[in-house]
């Protein structure tokens, strides 16, 4: 059951149908799964909850250390944040 709503949610994330994919994944409780906090992470990146996205893909890495996906969008994120441009601060 949760398998199923969790592929939903990655099929509406695609799609980009963020805020039905968030509506669905409140349904689903909580597993220490790997799966469930991909998605999870997928999700607060594509809100950009920068926060709760890097502590459900750290989750990820933790269950399952040798998860390349995980590992790639915790780079994609900390990219995003230290993103620095030099224009700002050269008026």
């Amino acid at each position: 059951m949760s398998s199923e709503k969790l592929s939903l949610v990655l099929e509406l994330i695609r799609a980009e149908k963020s805020i039905e994919a968030q509506k669905v994944f409140d349904e689903i409780v909580p597993l220490e799964s790997v799966e469930y906090f991909m998605v999870k992470g997928k999700l607060e990146q594509k809100f950009q909850n920068w926060g709760k996205a890097i502590n459900a893909f750290s989750n990820v890495v933790e269950l399952d250390p040798g998860n390349i996906e995980a590992q790639n969008h915790l780079h994609l994120i900390q990219n995003i944040l230290n993103f620095w441009n030099p224009e700002m601060f050269n008026p």
